[in-house]
C-alpha cells in the first residue's frame, strides 16, 4: 500500500504543487527551491515505476491554494501549512532515497522552517475566528421527495468532545425524521475495545435504521495484530458491509479499511516531525476479497448511494493519492456504480467538504462532526434526483466550543465549496 513507487509519486504530487502555490503567494524563492525538489521526486517516481501526471499536481495545486490562502487571509498561517507540506515530504519519502537525495532535499527546505519559524514569531498566530457556519442556500430536490438519508461522518468516539458532541448529531438526525442513516467509519478514535463499547452505546440512539462500516482508526487499537474488526463484530453483530433500504431507496455500506499497520508512526503537522507514538493502521484503502465477491452479487435495484470510508483514487488531498481508496478497489467501485446504477458515492475519512465526481457519478466527501463546521448530512431523494445538504448540530453551546479551538487554517480545508455542503442532483435520464 505504502511502497516506494507510492511514497515517492505523493511526494512528487505534493512538491510540483507546493512550487507552484508558493509561487503564487509570494514566495518566490521557496517556490523554486520547491521546484527542485519537485524534479528530484520526478525522476524517483519515475525510477520506481510510477510516472508523473501533471494533471494530478494541477488538481492538488488548486486544494493547496484554496486552504493556504493570501497572506491576508491567513497570516503566516498559511505560509507555516504550506512549509509543513514540505515536512511531511521529508520525512515519509527519506525511507525510499538514497542519503544523498534525502539530505538534498532537507538542504532544500532548510531555508523555509527558518523563514517561517521568523514569521510565525514576529507576527503572531491568528486568533480563532468567532463561531461561525458557512451559510450557503439549502439545496431542494426536484420532484416529491419519497426517502431521507441521513450521514454521519467520522465519530471518533473515544475523544471527549466526540463523546458529548456525536449524542447530539444523532438526535438531530432523529428529528429530520430521516428514513435510513450511514456512519462512514472511524467510528472510534484509536480501535480499542473500550472505545467500540462506548461507540455501540452511543450510536444505539439511533430510531431508525443506520448502516456501519470501518475506518483506518478502527483497525488497530494497539497490540500486536490487527483486531478491529473482531471488536467491530463482536460488539455489533454484524459485518462492516451492507445493504439497508428505505420507502424503495437502498444505501449500499462498503468496508475499505485495511488490517494492517502502517510502516510510519503518526506525523505531527504542527511539529513537523515523526511522533514516539506506536504505528497506526495504513491511511488508504482497499477491499478485501470478501468484500469484493459480496458486490458482485449486487445489481441494480431501484435509487442506490454508496458509502464507504475512502475516497475514490486519485485523491489529491493530504496527503495526495496515499489517503484514499487504490486504483484497484476504485476500478471495483466503478464497475458496482455502472452495474447497480448508483446516484452517488458518500464517503467519510478527509474530515472535509468535497465534491467531484466518479464516472460521471457525484462523489460527496463528509466532514468529520466532532470538528468545525460540527455537522451531519441529509440526503433528500425524490424520483426525480436528489439533494444533499450540510447541517449544523443544534446544540451551539458545542458548537462555540469546538469553534473557539478552530483557527481559520483548518476552516478553510473544512468548509470546501458551497456546492460540496448543498447541491441538487438529477438522475441520469431526468
Amino acid at each position: 500500500m505504502e511502497g516506494a513507487a507510492e511514497v515517492l509519486f505523493s511526494s512528487w504530487i505534493t512538491e510540483a504543487a507546493r512550487a507552484a502555490v508558493l509561487s503564487g503567494r509570494g514566495h518566490g524563492d521557496a517556490g523554486v527551491r520547491a521546484a527542485e525538489r519537485a524534479r528530484l521526486l520526478a525522476s524517483r517516481s519515475t525510477n520506481a515505476g510510477k510516472k508523473i501526471e501533471p494533471r494530478l499536481a494541477s488538481r492538488h495545486a488548486e486544494w493547496m491554494a484554496e486552504v493556504a490562502g493570501a497572506e491576508e487571509e491567513t497570516g503566516p498561517l498559511g505560509w507555516f501549512f504550506l512549509q509543513r507540506l514540505g515536512m511531511f515530504v521529508d520525512a515519509h519519502s527519506s525511507v525510499f532515497l538514497d542519503e544523498a537525495d534525502s539530505n538534498r532535499l532537507r538542504e532544500l527546505s532548510a531555508p523555509d522552517e527558518e523563514a517561517v519559524a521568523h514569521a510565525m514569531a514576529s507576527q503572531g498566530i491568528p486568533t480563532p475566528p468567532p463561531p461561525e457556519w458557512p451559510a450557503v442556500k439549502e439545496a431542494t430536490p426536484p420532484g416529491k421527495v419519497i426517502a431521507r438519508i441521513g450521514i454521519l461522518g467520522d465519530p471518533h468516539i473515544g475523544l471527549d468532545f466526540a463523546n458529548r458532541l456525536i449524542p447530539a448529531a444523532i438526535e438531530d438526525l432523529n428529528r429530520e425524521n430521516v428514513d435510513l442513516s450511514v456512519t462512514i467509519g472511524d467510528l472510534t478514535q484509536n480501535g480499542q475495545d473500550a472505545s467500540f463499547a462506548a461507540a455501540k452505546k452511543i450510536l444505539d440512539g439511533f430510531d431508525h435504521p443506520v448502516a456501519l462500516t470501518l475506518g483506518n482508526h478502527d483497525m488497530w487499537g494497539g497490540g500486536d495484530e490487527p483486531a478491529g474488526l473482531e471488536r467491530f463484530t463482536r460488539h455489533f453483530s454484524r459485518k462492516p458491509f451492507e445493504v439497508i433500504e428505505g420507502n424503495g431507496v437502498r444505501l449500499i455500506a462498503l468496508n475499505s479499511a485495511i488490517p494492517q499497520a502502517s510502516p510510519f508512526p503518526p506525523f505531527e503537522m504542527t511539529a513537523g516531525r515523526f511522533t514516539d507514538e506506536p504505528n497506526e493502521s495504513v491511511p488508504g484503502g482497499r477491499f478485501s476479497d470478501e468484500v469484493k465477491e459480496w458486490v458482485q452479487t449486487l445489481e441494480s435495484d431501484g435509487p442506490t448511494f454508496i458509502a464507504l470510508h475512502h475516497p475514490p483514487y486519485p485523491y489529491l488531498g493530504l496527503p495526495p493519492v496515499l489517503f484514499g481508496l487504490d486504483e484497484e478497489s476504485t476500478q471495483v467501485l466503478s464497475d458496482l456504480l455502472e452495474r447497480t446504477g448508483a446516484w452517488g458515492i458518500i464517503c467519510g475519512h478527509t474530515h472535509r467538504s468535497a465534491l467531484y465526481d466518479l464516472k460521471g457519478v457525484p462523489v460527496i466527501e463528509v466532514p468529520c462532526p466532532k470538528e468545525w463546521p460540527f455537522a451531519y448530512g441529509v440526503i433528500d431523494v425524490s424520483d426525480e434526483g436528489w439533494a444533499f445538504n450540510l447541517k449544523p448540530v443544534t446544540d451551539r453551546s458545542l458548537v462555540e466550543e469546538g469553534s473557539s479551538r478552530t483557527n481559520v487554517l483548518f476552516r478553510r480545508y473544512a468548509r470546501g465549496p458551497d456546492e460540496a455542503r448543498a447541491s441538487v442532483f438529477f438522475r441520469k435520464g431526468s
